[in-house]
């Protein structure tokens, strides 16, 4: 596998992989060997740049590295807020797991201290669905109680 194919499989399994490379016309990706208009990551970065430096306006910016004016304010928010790192594709999905409210994790803790040392983590899932009518998978329970005592 050569060094190009590699980057853009790496590329893709972080999430950083422009969706539509070919649609970069900026004028760096031919002056260049360091840009690489796959790199989504760089291409924002450098849409940020060229706008900030009033080299550019947001669209021309936009449409030059391929990407929506939408895509650029979202960015540039990102950027704003997290810096950098703001540029990388967010975790998807729930951050947290939102069934196991304060009030259930109270549940489950009183649960655990009449249990006093046999935990059956069925069991408190079934009493759980039985008290607040959620139905939670008893690993998620045992993660959650594991990740309260690390202090998560």
């Amino acid at each position: 596998m050569d060094t190009k194919k590699e980057k853009r499989k790496r590329l893709k399994q972080e999430g950083t992989l422009h969706p539509q490379p070919n649609k970069v016309t900026a004028d760096l990706i031919s002056q260049s060997d360091f840009f690489d208009p796959e790199d989504l990551m760089q291409m924002k970065y450098e849409m940020l740049r060229k706008v900030g430096m009033n080299v550019e306006s947001v669209t021309d910016a936009a449409n030059s590295f391929g990407l929506s004016r939408f895509a650029f304010y979202h960015a540039q928010q990102q950027y704003r807020e997290n810096g950098l790192a703001g540029l990388l594709p967010s975790k998807r999905g729930p951050k947290r797991p939102y069934k196991l409210t304060q009030a259930v994790m109270t549940f489950i803790d009183e649960q655990l201290i009449i249990m006093s040392g046999g935990t059956d983590w069925e069991e408190i899932s079934r009493k759980i669905k039985e008290r607040f009518d959620l139905k939670i998978h008893p690993r998620s329970i045992m993660r959650a109680v594991k990740n309260k005592k690390k202090g998560k």
